[in-house]
């Protein structure tokens, strides 16, 4: 049922009052002053719709101290978007429940907290929003709050942080934040994302706690510094930090970060500091130019760092070790404080016909580069760290294709086993192995710009628990075994980016533990699934990938449950383009020309959401029997064969979606769904189609 305000209820509240589960309260160009409360199970799936920003206005103004503009209390699946939220003294929208959305509404001028998610709340998304002067932070997700997605909004000029995240597992992405009178973002738990963020004009960019994976962030003229870390074992990646009136990236809380490609630039004091008493921090591969002091500096008690092929010029001076035990090797610098930093070498050369083995067995500290020339080399490899030296070595060839570990006449062998921690492989190819390519039973290691290519085992296996490995910019392929994945994940918090997985004998990307990220990756003509999860893989973040012409199912297969399906791609697969189960998010995402259906719903409470749809042998949207109190919103669906959107189950909401040239464009073979505002032409049932 739609309910219309003010022309069937002048109030939202009393919409409330007579909505049912999956209802939708549309909300005209008008302004509503009262403090709304969506509470109770009949309430799930309702939606709030309005006019638009600034055209919707719900408004505090005059209502009790403390009112809250929207309280989500204990109802879940709700959406909320098109509308206003202002000038409430308490918070714009407290969100304490799971699952639910706000996209599209403008939060502002509220006495506290613009948006709040409280009590636990888990899978919640924040998506294309306006959150602008509050009087504390702009999102505020509380401890115990975990895996929820804040997602391309505007969240700017609030009186505390723009964004404060105490609650592990969740998602900053593509958001804008500038102007806030504290730090940009602040995260205070561990596990979190912030990837792909423009962070400017902040007291502070970035202030991160542990074991984050801080991404492709552009961190610009923030009042102190660009990023600032309280914790352990944070991983900082191709950052772009400029301009900034302290320091670049500082280092005071915890040991054991990696901070790698990233360009600081113009800092008004120091580019990276370690502080005193911080130790055993990855510095490798960073820009760091014209910061007015020094480039790098390690302070004090703060020992056994290793710094390795940085590009430093402009600063005074470049590099500035005052701790002990730093091991520097090929900085690209003029100077330095001691003198000699800059042409200091710790590297061992292993040319074709001798033993990269042996290199490894006698590095003489952590943190030695073994660098290998162009050629084949016949040898399979251990790292691991029996003789306490192995921690962070990097191992760099001459390119892939160029430098090669062949598996050939090695019967049962892995080419590579890490089993030491913080390592570092980059520039090479991985071939012809009777098992697994690279295999890695540890944490915080890095295969960068790496090929594994026609082994019989995996191409790259994580086992044994593996957390915060980076594998980016790496080929696996033809990886030929019935069972041979291009890359099989046995561990949780693992980075898989900018990737391809080609032609392998199982899935491309294999997922078997949680909160994982696939991020801009390619799978193409596997044998198995593009992508799969196994039914235990639960909370896995799969964006932004392409999964195309898989040979013997789906494009994506996500088996387990609560998983983040955003902007991926799947067309020309074999059978499904996406297939889900239990209570993931399935957003903006591309199916077409599969030979099957387009998406699969195997589950109950998942949220399918703007969506685009076509050219299916079989259905666009199946929604199975068992498979009840689904979203199916808001998505584009064209030219299947069969239905478009085909419901076998009960409970669930269809709403606003196009369809057209399916077979029906919608057919409900189950009970008690609500379908409205659809734009279609075609039903098994009367009255289901909007005719425009």
């Amino acid at each position: 049922m739609v309910i219309n305000v003010p022309e069937d209820e002048l109030t939202i509240n009393a919409a409330l009052g007579i909505a049912s589960r999956g209802d939708t309260i549309r909300v005209a160009a008008i302004t509503c002053n009262e403090s709304i409360i969506i509470s109770g199970a009949n309430l799930n799936q309702i939606r709030i719709v309005g006019a638009g920003i600034g055209k919707t206005i719900i408004n505090g103004t005059g209502l009790p101290a403390g009112s809250i503009g929207i309280n989500i209390l204990d109802s879940s699946l709700v959406k909320i978007e098109n509308l206003s939220v202002r000038c409430f003294s308490g918070t714009g929208i407290m969100i304490e429940s799971n699952e639910n959305i706000i996209h599209k509404v403008e939060v502002a001028e509220n006495g506290e907290e613009g948006i709040s998610i409280v009590s636990n709340g888990s899978r919640n998304m924040i998506m294309s929003s306006e959150i602008n002067r509050n009087i504390l932070d702009g999102i505020f997700i509380i401890n115990g709050s975990i895996k929820n997605y804040v997602v391309s909004n505007c969240i700017s000029n609030n009186l505390r942080e723009g964004i404060r995240v105490v609650g592990d597992n969740n998602l900053v992405l593509k958001n804008i934040i500038k102007g806030n009178l504290e730090e940009g973002v602040t995260a205070r738990a561990a596990n979190n994302l912030i990837i792909n963020n423009l962070i400017l004009n902040n007291l502070s960019g970035v202030g991160n706690n542990a074991n984050d994976f801080v991404f492709a962030n552009k961190i610009f003229k923030n009042k102190n510094d660009g990023i600032e870390n309280r914790s352990v074992m944070n991983l900082y990646w191709a950052n772009d930090i400029r301009c900034n009136g302290d320091t670049g990236i500082r280092l005071r809380g915890g040991a054991q970060h990696r901070v790698i490609n990233n360009t600081i630039i113009n800092s008004g004091n120091i580019g990276i500091e370690i502080v005193e008493g911080i130790n055993d921090n990855l510095i490798d591969n960073n820009c760091i130019k014209n910061n007015v002091n020094q480039g790098i500096l390690i302070n004090p008690n703060s020992n056994d760092n290793v710094i390795r092929s940085n590009q430093l010029v402009g600063n005074t001076p470049d590099l500035n070790d005052e701790g002990m035990g730093t091991l520097f090797d090929a900085n690209s610098c003029t100077t330095s404080e001691p003198p000699g930093l800059c042409n200091e070498i710790n590297e061992i050369f292993v040319n074709e016909g001798e033993s990269i083995q042996a290199a490894i067995d006698n590095v003489p500290e952590e943190g030695f580069t073994i660098r290998l020339g162009k050629g084949t080399f016949n040898e399979s490899l251990t790292i691991n760290n029996i003789g306490g030296n192995q921690d962070k070595i990097r191992i760099v060839g001459a390119g892939r294709g160029k430098t090669i570990i062949d598996g050939t006449d090695l019967p049962g062998e892995t080419g590579i086993d890490i089993e030491a921690s913080f390592i570092t492989i980059e520039n090479l190819t991985v071939q012809k192995f009777d098992s697994h390519g690279i295999r890695m039973s540890s944490d915080d290691n890095i295969l960068q710009c790496v090929n594994t290519v026609d082994n019989v085992d995996d191409g790259i296996l994580i086992e044994g628990g593996g957390q915060r490995n980076l594998i980016i910019h790496c080929k696996s392929s033809r990886n030929t075994g019935d069972s041979a994945d291009g890359i099989d994940v046995n561990g949780n918090n693992n980075y898989i980016v900018c990737s391809q997985f080609k032609g392998n004998g199982d899935a491309g990307i294999c997922l078997n533990g949680s909160f994982n990220l696939v991020f801009q990756n390619v799978c193409d003509g596997n044998s198995g699934a593009g992508i799969t999860t196994t039914v235990t893989a639960n909370e896995n973040f799969i964006i932004c990938n392409t999964a195309i012409n898989q040979t013997g199912l789906d494009g994506f297969d996500i088996e387990s449950d609560a998983c983040l399906i955003l902007w991926n791609k799947a067309c020309g697969n074999m059978d499904d383009g996406f297939e889900v189960n239990n209570n993931s998010l399935v957003w903006g995402n591309v199916s077409a020309n599969n030979m099957d259906n387009g998406i699969d719903v195997d589950g109950f409470e998942n949220r399918l959401i703007q969506n685009i749809v076509q050219n299916h042998n079989e259905e666009g949207i199946i929604v199975f029997q068992n498979s009840d109190s689904n979203i199916v919103d808001n998505n584009k669906l064209i030219n299947s064969k069969l239905a478009g959107i085909l419901l076998e189950s009960n409970d669930n909401a269809v709403r606003s979606n196009c369809l057209k040239g399916n077979n029906p464009d919608i057919q409900d073979s189950g009970m008690d769904n609500v379908i409205d505002e659809n734009i279609c032409q075609t039903s098994n049932q009367s009255g289901v189609c909007e005719d425009n």
